[in-house]
């Protein structure tokens, strides 16, 4: 009995003419594949908009609904964005398996889907896997911030890239993303994309040497539009947030043949250069006995203790030659 309350109660939470989340999964898949054709051009010759009306026509008689109908549901979704949200990850994963089951997986993207939060190159996405974003006043604004732990490391390389898909009642409509990179020396950096139609868009940041980024924030930004004949919408999956870990040059070892023990120059003959020159190796003059002396510390200098000269004793004894006297003239 209780369930059967909580069906009631979701059939009626839906106003009169709002199609069920299920239903209108079905309407969207579709629908967004009949707008894909209608940006390919795939009749030549024909006005895009009007073969995008008529693509849109067939969706609606495929579905047996109006134009009204879908135009009411989508009012209403977009109001409610949890409920989108919702249909949009079952709708995410269904032209995920298609995609799979036909091996269309873009060049530019391979290299990315298989990254975990590990390595060099790793995807530290840590939002919501599906962003809706609407041109309704209050919805029209989504932002993000993700702090940077201490896995970073200096001059890393940051890069956000996602997936869109488009709704528009008035042809494509345009969404505004950027990326806001704060480092620890609170220096910011920003890229700003303009996003249109449905296809991949990357925002790449290069670090300067010897910045480390301390947060990472982005946002999502779709003009307002008061009436409901305006209303669109942007769908972004796949989300990811990759970091780029630049190789780091090894240190060139110096060879130990290189270096010359007896201090001589490269370009200069071992025979020209004296090996007691000094530590500066300015001067290259040969030093006399003295001067190496006098250069070296004072714990190996040779202190020479000079004896009292001899002196003959004023009386000779008898038997010696006495000194001969001469005598001072005045």
């Amino acid at each position: 009995m209780l369930a059967l309350l909580l069906c009631v109660a979701c059939q009626v939470e839906l106003p009169k003419g709002v199609l069920t989340e299920r239903r209108l999964e079905r309407v969207l898949y579709d629908y967004h594949k009949a707008q894909g054709m209608a940006d390919v051009g795939v009749v030549e010759g024909r006005n895009s908009e009007i073969l995008r009306y008529e693509l849109e026509e067939a969706v609606f008689r495929k579905h047996k609904i109006t134009r009204a109908e879908f135009d009411s549901s989508m009012n209403y979704y977009c109001s409610n964005l949890e409920r989108l949200n919702r249909v949009y990850k079952h709708l995410n994963r269904r032209f995920k398996r298609e995609s799979e089951a036909f091996g269309d997986v873009e060049q530019s993207g391979a290299a990315f889907t298989s990254l975990s939060a590990e390595g060099d190159t790793a995807n530290v996405w840590g939002g919501a896997s599906i962003i809706v974003v609407t041109n309704v006043p209050g919805n029209n604004l989504i932002s993000w911030r993700q702090p940077c732990d201490s896995t970073w490391r200096n001059d890393d390389d940051i890069m956000w890239r996602f997936d869109s898909k488009y709704l528009s009642r008035m042809g494509t409509t345009e969404m505004f993303a950027d990326l806001v990179v704060t480092y620890t020396n609170d220096s910011i950096r920003a890229a700003l994309r303009r996003v249109r139609s449905d296809h991949t868009t990357e925002l790449r940041m290069g670090t300067p040497k010897g910045w480390t980024p301390r947060s990472i924030s982005g946002h999502l930004y779709i003009p307002a539009a008061e009436k409901a004949e305006q209303r669109s919408l942007y769908v972004l999956h796949n989300l990811m947030l990759v970091r780029f870990r630049k190789d780091v040059e090894p240190q060139t070892k110096t060879d130990g043949l290189a270096t010359d023990s007896l201090g001589r120059h490269a370009a200069t003959d071992s025979l020209l250069v004296d090996s007691l020159a000094t530590e500066s190796g300015t001067d290259e003059r040969r030093l006399s006995p003295t001067e190496f002396r006098d250069q070296q510390s004072v714990d190996q200098k040779i202190d020479v203790v000079k004896e009292k000269p001899y002196q003959p004793s004023a009386r000779p004894s008898r038997g010696h030659l006495q000194p001969v006297r001469r005598q001072m003239t005045r």
